[in-house]
């Protein structure tokens, strides 16, 4: 049988043991001399190597493998300081290969075909990255953006040095100087999260730091409800959750306080959300609108089965997707029946308005 036709973690944890063991067969020397945590590291990414694959072949849709493999090889970059730049990209390529190698009896020849594409792909993606380098894009702002980032600045300084106090209080002084919410959260507090992110991809913070900024920055936020929660009532209401395991759900709480503040009856239902729960969600409270935020491509078919299963259960409601999943693959949700993909959540509720009657 087919892996990816099963949930069993005995199997896949097998495969990556023979993954595993095939590249440090390839490439003695090389392993030899890694710390345990880098190979521990690596097992890891032959888990998330194989998921990323899993999603791309579900959906024919290459481009989601061959970002992963450039993340990863980005990422790497920063963390594998303890080799050359040419060790580590040999190492990448060899991980791929051993990938191909040990798939091939593990799927359907059409499957592995696909896979073989998706992975030659991403060989390539990082013999360009080599040649080529990389770097991350700095935004360029002038004016009212530049302003918008030096106050990210100043708040990401707080949190960095701990200062919870000063953090909790910082968006609500904002607000009563004058900023209005939705420059708030859309402005400064997404700029935030996306330099958070950064300074843990670069190794300057750590996962535990990254943790503290995004849950104080939650906690930060809340301060404005009583003003978001003030708008009186339009009759509307929407369902807002995050699809699959997806612990990145400060985005979609940003998005329902937003429709909240526009004077929808918002439910903001967080992550992880069963396809169960959210069905009888729906049955019991009739949204107008629901909006799906996916972050791991590997969770797409997930949201592509959700979308089915809303269109069976409640075929008037309108449904929004967004999320970086679709980044890769914007105009996957055309094939799904969903209404509408958004990345700006100001044109998100300018949409609803005009089409939900």
């Amino acid at each position: 049988m087919s892996l990816f036709y099963i949930d069993e973690a005995d199997e896949l944890n097998e495969l990556v043991q023979r993954m595993s063991k095939r590249q440090y067969e390839q490439s003695p020397g090389l392993y030899e001399d890694l710390p345990e945590r880098a190979k521990k590291f690596m097992k890891r990414d032959f888990f998330y190597g194989i998921s990323y694959l899993k999603s791309a072949i579900d959906l024919k849709q290459e481009q989601i493998f061959v970002s992963y493999v450039r993340w990863t090889y980005e990422y790497l970059t920063y963390l594998m300081t303890y080799v050359s730049r040419e060790q580590m990209t040999e190492q990448c390529i060899e991980f791929y290969v051993a990938m191909s190698v040990c798939l091939k009896d593990e799927l359907s020849p059409e499957n592995y075909e696909f896979a073989e594409s998706c992975i030659q792909r991403g060989i390539q993606e990082i013999k360009r990255l080599y040649k080529e380098g990389f770097q991350i894009v700095e935004e360029e702002s002038q004016g009212q953006k530049k302003k918008y980032n030096q106050i990210a600045a100043e708040y990401i300084a707080i949190v960095l040095r701990k200062d919870s106090k000063e953090a909790m209080q910082y968006f609500l002084n904002l607000y009563q100087g004058g900023m209005n919410i939705a420059d708030i959260y859309l402005e400064v507090v997404q700029k935030v999260m996306r330099k958070i992110g950064e300074l843990w991809f670069e190794k300057k913070i750590s996962v535990a730091q990254e943790h503290y900024c995004t849950a104080l920055t939650q906690t930060a936020i809340s301060q404005l409800y009583f003003t978001i929660f003030s708008t009186p009532p339009n009759g509307h209401t929407m369902i807002g959750c995050c699809i699959g395991g997806e612990l990145h759900e400060l985005g979609m709480r940003m998005i329902t306080d937003l429709f909240t503040y526009a004077g929808w009856n918002s439910l903001f239902l967080g992550a992880g959300v069963p396809e169960e729960a959210l069905i009888h969600t729906v049955k019991e409270q009739k949204p107008d609108l629901i909006a799906l935020s996916v972050t791991m491509p590997q969770h797409l078919v997930l949201c592509k089965n959700m979308i089915k299963e809303l269109r069976s259960s409640a075929p008037d409601v309108k449904i929004a997707v967004g999320g970086r999943a679709f980044e890769d693959v914007p105009d996957i949700w055309r094939e799904w029946d969903a209404d509408i993909y958004t990345t700006d959540a100001r044109g998100l509720i300018q949409w609803a308005q005009k089409n939900i009657s």
